[in-house]
Formats: C-alpha cells, sequence, structure tokens
C-alpha cells in the first residue's frame, strides 16, 4: 500500500512539475510577447493578453514548492521573475504616494473614455455624472475618448458640454465616426492655449488620434490623444467571455473562441497600424515637451503599447500603484488607458479613479515640467 501511495506523490509531483514547467515558459514568453508584431504572429498577442493570469499562476506555484521545501522549483520559478522583472514592475508597479507634491510647474492629465456620456443627458436639476466629474477634477488638461454629442436638445450637446465645462477655455473636438443621431469624437479641454489641432491619418471606420500644440506658459508641449480600435465585441461575445470565466468547459470555450478567431485577431493587427502612425508622428515633435495620452484598447504588454511608448515614459508604470485596471466590465478587467510622457517630465502618483459611470475609469497624473 505503501509503495502504491508513494508511485502516486511521484507521478503528481510529476505531472505538477510539468504544468509549473510550461506555465514558467508561458509566462516568460507572454512578458516579451510585445516585441512580436501581430502581422508576423497573433499568438504572441494573445500571449500577451494572458501575461498577469501567468503571472500569478507562476506565482502560485512558488509558494507551492515553498510550503514542500522543494527549492529547486523555488528557485526555477524565482529566476523567471528574475528574468521578467521588466514587464512585471511595468504591468504591476508599487510606488508609495508623494505626499509632498511641488506646487510649481505641476499640471494635473486626465484621461477618460466617457462612452458617450453614459448616454445621458445633462441639466442643473440633473447633471451628468460624468461631466460632474470632470468639472470637479481639478485637471489642467482633459483627454475625452468617445465623447459623444447630439445635434437635438433632447440630447447632450456640445453647448450643454461646454457649459458643464466652462472652467477649460481651450477645446479641440474632432469627429471619428456617426452612430444614429450621434457624432463620435475624439476630444481636448485644457486651460491652456491650444494652437494646432488636426487628426493623425491611419485606417479606421470609428476611431482616430488627434495631436495638439498647447502653450504651457510659454513652453511648447504637443500632446496626442488617442482612441485606438477596439475589439468590438458584441453583447453576445462578451456573454461567451463571461460564461466561460464562470463555467470553465469545451463547450464555454467553443463559444469564446470564434469570439476571439473573428474579432480579436483582426483588430490587433490594426491597432498595430495604428500604433506605428502614431509613433511616426512621435519622431517628428520638436517641442519643449511630449505628452501621448488616451484609451489604446491594448494591455501594458502588447505592441501597440510598446511602439506607440518607445523612448517615452508610462507615468502609470512610473508612479503608479497595482495593477491600475481602467476598463471594469463583463470580466474584461485591463489597464488600456494611458499617460505617456517625455524624459523631462516628472510624474507623480498616477491614479485610476473607481467611479462607475463609463465601462472605462478616468486615468489621471500630476506631471511636473522639468526646466
Amino acid at each position: 500500500m505503501s509503495e502504491r501511495f508513494k508511485a502516486i506523490k511521484i507521478l503528481f509531483k510529476s505531472v505538477v512539475g510539468t504544468a509549473n514547467v510550461i506555465v514558467i515558459l508561458l509566462f516568460i514568453a507572454s512578458a516579451f510577447s510585445d516585441r512580436v508584431s501581430p502581422d508576423r504572429s497573433v499568438f504572441f498577442s494573445y500571449l500577451g493578453l494572458g501575461f498577469p493570469v501567468l503571472c500569478i499562476l507562476n506565482l502560485c506555484f512558488v509558494i507551492y514548492w515553498l510550503f514542500l521545501w522543494e527549492w529547486r522549483f523555488v528557485l526555477i520559478g524565482l529566476c523567471s521573475f528574475l528574468i521578467c522583472k521588466g514587464p512585471v514592475t511595468h504591468y504591476f508597479p508599487f510606488h508609495n504616494k508623494v505626499e509632498d507634491v511641488p506646487k510649481e510647474n505641476v499640471l494635473k492629465v486626465l484621461t477618460y473614455n466617457v462612452m458617450a456620456f453614459g448616454y445621458k443627458d445633462h441639466s442643473e436639476d440633473s447633471p451628468n455624472p460624468i461631466l460632474r466629474y470632470i468639472a470637479n477634477s481639478g485637471a489642467d488638461i482633459v483627454c475625452l475618448q468617445e465623447y459623444a454629442v447630439g445635434t437635438s436638445d433632447r440630447f447632450l450637446t456640445n453647448r450643454k458640454v461646454a457649459n458643464a465645462l466652462k472652467m477649460y477655455r481651450y477645446r479641440s473636438i474632432l469627429p471619428v465616426g456617426r452612430s444614429g443621431t450621434l457624432t463620435f469624437n475624439i476630444a481636448v479641454f485644457s486651460k491652456y492655449p491650444i494652437s494646432k489641432s488636426r487628426k493623425i491619418k491611419y485606417e479606421s471606420s470609428f476611431n482616430g488620434s488627434s495631436i495638439h500644440e498647447l502653450d504651457i506658459n510659454g513652453k511648447k508641449l504637443t500632446l496626442i490623444n488617442n482612441h485606438l480600435e477596439s475589439f468590438k465585441l458584441t453583447t453576445e461575445d462578451r456573454s461567451h467571455y463571461s460564461a466561460f470565466i464562470k463555467n470553465m468547459n469545451s463547450e464555454t470555450l467553443d463559444g469564446l473562441k470564434n469570439s476571439i478567431e473573428q474579432k480579436l485577431g483582426p483588430a490587433f493587427r490594426i491597432r498595430a497600424r495604428q500604433a506605428r502612425a502614431v509613433a511616426e508622428e512621435i519622431k517628428k515633435i520638436d517641442t519643449d515637451y511630449v505628452l501621448v495620452c488616451g484609451d489604446f484598447n491594448d494591455t501594458p504588454i502588447s505592441y501597440a503599447h510598446r511602439t506607440i511608448q518607445g523612448t517615452l515614459t508610462d507615468a502609470y508604470a512610473a508612479s503608479g500603484r497595482g495593477a491600475g485596471i481602467t476598463y471594469n466590465e463583463n470580466f474584461f478587467w485591463f489597464r488600456i488607458d494611458n499617460i505617456l510622457h517625455s524624459a523631462n517630465i516628472k510624474p507623480i502618483n498616477c491614479t485610476v479613479d473607481k467611479v462607475h459611470y463609463s465601462d472605462h475609469y478616468p486615468l489621471w497624473c500630476l506631471l511636473q515640467l522639468k526646466n
């Protein structure tokens, strides 16, 4: 009996050890998957989405082997984390909050996918919660995506938004698409003068990026506001994903697989081209400061994010704390909204505000402009 138990124990350990090795290999591959363009292989794009799950699984294995005093497996797991230190700290930064914030040359920048302002009107008696949040945010520069307005007073209009956000003297609102009676725009509201505004040319039927030049107390700042291609998942697609998360079996997996193949792959490739177009614009910038904000519709470990970031600093990775999830519906919990900046800007206390007015949380950061 003891021999049989010993054999089962050895078999179980072998199975767990093999599973651990597979997870480690996938974890390392996912950590560096953003180096591979989805035009070459979309597999690595899918793998990048799984990075946080693989990271947590790998950590669980390390803890498991630690309890069993299996130091060889513990060291292998720890070495994999050492190899992936950069991607791990980029995805899960851990910075203490700065209490003594500088007073001079500091801007508060906010980026927010407002989901058509929740499809809610605005009035003094019944204020739109998203507009109220922005008005009370104290931000100096606000980048908005899915800024949707109508022409009839029965809906939210540009005039109503302007009245609600009258603290922003300067604004740029550029159309990217229409849906029924609503015009969808990408918008920038600023307390500082906006001297130039135009859209960045790239392939998209409903998304877009815009580039602006702002005057910040005599210094020139180039701002790029982005809303890159979404996966365009329908309610049915999202329900397939939710069903799979709640009940992982072959039936729910088949439903999810069909949705993924039809939507995710093409979107990864389109975003790759859009990201390269934005990166080319960034290379041409010769102003004092550079700021890139918006909804990238891709995670921190993705080709699109890496391509746009280039030599810029990710404000959340440099000053935030935790996973910083900004998309918050249907079990799709990812940080896809970003604030990037040039090296002569110092990020302070980059924060995700957990306000449930849109399918995205707003992301803001204090940015100190260096002389």
